[in-house]
């Protein structure tokens, strides 16, 4: 009697456990009908369970995987164990649900198999997250391709460095700390170390823009950003983060920054840089109590040349122009264009007059020789004007001021001369 209680308190109990389940419990017979479905078919298929008992396995999978179950099921039926199968199955109002079956071989008393039975999964949820993190994946790895990303790991203990492209393979380049710092240029490797030093001391994140020497020999800009990672008892035993070669940005913001401060045709300061370099020669000069002098340079003749060969013909003989002046100056001096065809050159440490009628001298011969442009030879020669601090002007308005006035009386004069103004 105890044995009977017992076998029909565990009946019963596996009876609750399959009705309560959250898996769906499930049995075919051999012509892949439904035997049996426990009540979770309800929420899995929309139906009650007897409305599917009797019904085809194959009228709840979808349509294009409907051959490849087929298969999946003879393997069973033959007594092969089925695990993790992903399938996807139609709900009555034909949505879809997706399912992992695991399933095996059901049998007679006698051992010969008469179905099949098993249990199923409900994966939809998981199966829309994986898509989803893909599709976030993908598109993150396009980002990175396309803002020119690197993932980057260095392991304390060891020294190594890996980096790459793609965050689940950052170990597709391999070297050593030391040996990048060594590519590091000379003028940020001191920077370099100073900020990856203390962020790892302190555990704290960084961000900096430094250069590489690359393979080819070319200068690379980097901007990198780095996050340590801390063990428990909190000290940085790694540090990862991404890096993005700005090589380019550099290159154009340099340019847009020359720009700025460079006349476009023929790549001299313009009237903006030269106020500045005049200023700080004055300042110079203020201290030490020395002298400068401010050539204010304009060619003869330069319409003539426009009239006849247009100004493209102009911007040939200009930026010769500027090329012989080059020759005239030190690297201590400053040659600008000001504008047109007049030029200015700025001389500090000028002990003399002698030593501006010097370069005065040197530049009208630059520029009296002839200019060849098109099969033709034009003589233009230069008419310059002279200030010098601080008898001509003690401030650049009064010097630009000044020397422009002297230039216009060498012109009067005939030009392809130099005149000094007049003390102010």
């Amino acid at each position: 009697m105890n044995n009977e209680r017992d076998l029909v308190r565990d009946a019963i109990a596996y009876r609750d456990l399959v009705a309560t389940s959250g898996e769906l419990i499930w049995s075919l017979d051999l012509e892949a009908r439904w035997t049996f479905l426990n009540a979770a078919a309800t929420r899995f298929y929309g139906r009650a369970p007897e409305e599917l008992v009797g019904r085809p396995l194959a009228e709840l999978v979808a349509r294009e995987l409907q051959e490849r179950d087929e298969a999946v099921f003879r393997r069973v039926f033959a007594g092969e164990p089925l695990f993790d199968h992903q399938t996807r199955h139609v709900r009555r109002d034909g949505s879809h649900v997706d399912l992992s079956f695991n399933a095996v071989a059901r049998r007679d008393a006698a051992g010969r198999i008469v179905g099949a039975t098993g249990t199923a999964r409900d994966i939809t949820e998981h199966k829309r997250a994986a898509a989803a993190l893909h599709e976030t994946i993908a598109k993150l790895r396009l980002a990175v391709e396309m803002a020119g990303l690197y993932h980057w790991e260095w392991d304390a203990s060891s020294g190594a460095l890996q980096w790459g492209r793609d965050p689940e393979d950052a170990g597709q380049r391999a070297t050593k700390w030391r040996d990048y710092l060594a590519a590091v240029h000379p003028e940020d490797r001191e920077r370099f170390l100073a900020v990856s030093r203390e962020a790892f001391a302190r555990g704290e994140p960084f961000r900096m823009e430094y250069r590489v020497s690359g393979a080819d020999g070319r200068q690379l800009w980097f901007s990198a950003r780095g996050e340590p990672l801390l063990d428990a008892q909190g000290r940085t035993y790694r540090m990862v983060g991404v890096s993005q070669d700005i090589t380019e940005h550099k290159r154009r913001e340099e340019e847009v920054r020359f720009l700025a401060y460079h006349d476009p045709l023929t790549g001299l300061p313009n009237r903006r840089l030269l106020d500045d370099r005049l200023q700080q020669a004055l300042y110079g000069a203020e201290r030490s109590g020395g002298k400068l002098a401010v050539l204010m340079i304009d060619l003869d003749h330069f319409k003539a040349v426009n009239d006849s060969a247009g100004q493209r013909g102009g911007d040939v003989v200009l930026r010769e122009a500027a090329r012989r002046l080059g020759g005239c100056v030190r690297r201590a001096d400053t040659l600008a264009r000001h504008g047109g065809d007049e030029f200015v050159i700025v001389l500090p440490d000028q002990q003399a007059d002698a030593d501006c009628q010097v370069v005065a001298d040197r530049v009208l011969r630059a520029l009296s020789r002839p200019f060849d442009l098109d099969g033709r030879s034009w003589r233009l020669g230069a008419s310059i004007g002279v200030a010098v601090y601080p008898s001509a002007g003690a401030d650049v308005e009064t010097l630009l001021h000044n020397a422009d006035v002297a230039m216009y009386l060498a012109k009067e004069l005939g030009g392809n001369r130099h005149v000094f103004s007049s003390p102010s």
